[in-house]
């Protein structure tokens, strides 16, 4: 049986390869964030997204006009600083180098796609291992690729994935059970250690670093839509 690994991985596009829209975000101060939620992407050469927009959509829809290969869009305000943007546009060669190589059998992009400066996109990919070092092997040339995370895939990493660390994520499992954060409190850091096989100085820093990530994650969890 073949292990499903999920790939958390960072594309950086060169110059010449941005999408428009993507250009604007390094250009412009008027975009926060964008983010791709879902798309769809048949053999007939028009695709249609769903996009999240943090900033001055204005900005983002002038831009949106600016490009001839869009075909049409439509803005729905969710409250002052964000919308989403259903848009179809138009493939070109780009889009056709960067499709190719994620779409084939036995994987799977996970949205979202989240857009950032400096011409980078962030995804996850799941497959086995074979399929995925294809897939990247395979995007067009001057895409830089950076795996920021490799592992087995949870479909709960999904909802909500800190990033914890083997030891880290031992730690919180026996803080939990033990009762540490029940009130009153019905372990102390010494017992947390003992669990793990580990000092207590040593469980309270991978308590401490735990808890730092997974409170960082669920504030990041809070601020999508």
């Amino acid at each position: 049986m073949v292990d499903v690994k999920y790939l958390r991985t960072e594309l950086r596009f060169p110059p010449e390869l941005r999408h428009p829209i993507h250009r604007l975000i390094d250009e412009s101060d008027a975009v926060d964030r964008d983010v791709l939620l879902h798309g769809t992407v048949f053999q007939e050469q028009a695709d249609t997204f769903l996009f999240y927009v943090e900033g001055d959509i204005d900005v983002y829809t002038d831009a949106l006009r600016s490009v001839d290969r869009i075909r049409e869009f439509e803005v729905t305000r969710i409250d002052e600083a964000g919308h989403y943007v259903f848009l179809t546009q138009r493939r070109d060669a780009v889009d056709e180098a960067m499709f190719a190589p994620l779409q084939r059998a036995g994987l799977v992009v996970v949205p979202p796609v989240d857009f950032r400066s400096n011409g980078i996109a962030r995804l996850t990919l799941i497959g086995n291992g074979e399929t995925l070092r294809d897939a990247l092997a395979e995007l067009p040339s001057g895409i830089e690729t950076n795996v920021l995370r490799i592992g087995e895939y949870d479909w709960r990493q999904d909802l909500f994935d800190p990033g914890l660390t083997d030891r880290q994520f031992d730690a919180l499992a026996a803080a939990v059970e033990g009762g540490y954060y029940d009130a009153p409190r019905r372990a102390s850091v010494e017992d947390v250690g003992e669990r793990i096989g580990a000092s207590p100085s040593t469980a309270s820093e991978h308590l401490r670093k735990a808890e730092s990530a997974v409170m960082a994650a669920f504030m990041e969890l809070r601020e999508f839509p």
